[in-house]
């Protein structure tokens, strides 16, 4: 959706919460991300 919106260069204002996860990958090896839920989303500049 932000996509839309947004693109590369653009100022916004996020605010949200870091969630991390993990996993283990088809080699038995640990993996993890971090990722950014949204919660509001503002557009900031022209």
């Amino acid at each position: 959706m932000v996509e839309k919106y947004v693109t590369k260069g653009k100022e916004i204002a996020i605010e949200g919460k870091l969630v991390t996860r993990s996993w283990e990958d088809k080699d038995g090896i640990k993996r993890y991300t971090t990722e950014v839920v949204c919660c509001e989303l503002l557009i900031l500049g022209k």
